[in-house]
């Protein structure tokens, strides 16, 4: 029998770091059924935008995708703490 993964626990304070220093996490949707996480840097301020003008100055954002496919939300869900942690300490 197959032993389950270990689930990573959500740690708000890297949820809160990656808001704080205007990461947007979120997950794409991608062809066949198939689901990666992007990371937008700059994504709070542009709105999840490509660009936004604040006060006359144009603000880009970028977006990388994670190299994993998962097959579901839950699976790809579970990861997302691995994500927020890997932010805050390769930024921070």
């Amino acid at each position: 029998m197959k032993k389950p993964e270990k689930i990573p626990s959500f740690n708000p304070d890297d949820f809160n770091w990656c808001i704080e220093n205007d990461f947007q996490v979120y997950i794409e949707p991608m062809p066949m059924k198939r689901y990666k996480i992007a990371v937008r840097r700059k994504g709070i301020t542009t709105e999840g935008k490509d660009v936004k003008f604040v006060n006359g100055l144009e603000i880009r954002s970028t977006v990388t995708l994670t190299k994993m496919e998962f097959k579901n939300i839950l699976d790809v869900s579970r990861y997302m703490p691995i994500i927020y942690k890997y932010l805050r300490e390769t930024y921070d």
